[in-house]
């Protein structure tokens, strides 16, 4: 009877532990996760849109603005640069009319 008892308090400890740990984890991951798409971005900007295409791959959306501005949108990147992690990443590029980017930012969603 009590190695019952204590048996399955050890495993209700070992099954909290590993849940914390799984979590823990998680949010360790989408934290690089995050570091890595802002170092990538910062090196992106003021460069060429060809050289962000190069590190991104193909965008899933091109919007062309006012005054030879475009918005650039990537879901779900492919680069090897970022970590895979469970949310969706939508980065999302301005270029100016001589194809420059001129701002870059990054959500998860």
């Amino acid at each position: 009877m009590v190695f019952e008892v204590v048996f399955f308090f050890l495993s209700l400890t070992a099954l909290g532990a590993w849940l914390l740990a799984r979590d823990a984890f998680a949010d360790w991951r989408r934290a690089y996760r995050g570091r890595c798409v802002t170092a990538l971005l910062a090196s992106l900007e003021g460069g060429g849109i060809a050289r962000a295409e190069a590190a991104l791959g193909t965008p899933t959306e091109i919007v062309n603005g006012l005054g030879g501005r475009s918005l650039y949108v990537w879901k779900a990147p492919l680069s090897r640069a970022i970590p895979a992690a469970a949310p969706l990443l939508i980065v999302t590029l301005i270029a100016d009319a001589e194809g420059a980017v001129t701002e870059a930012h990054w959500e998860e969603r």
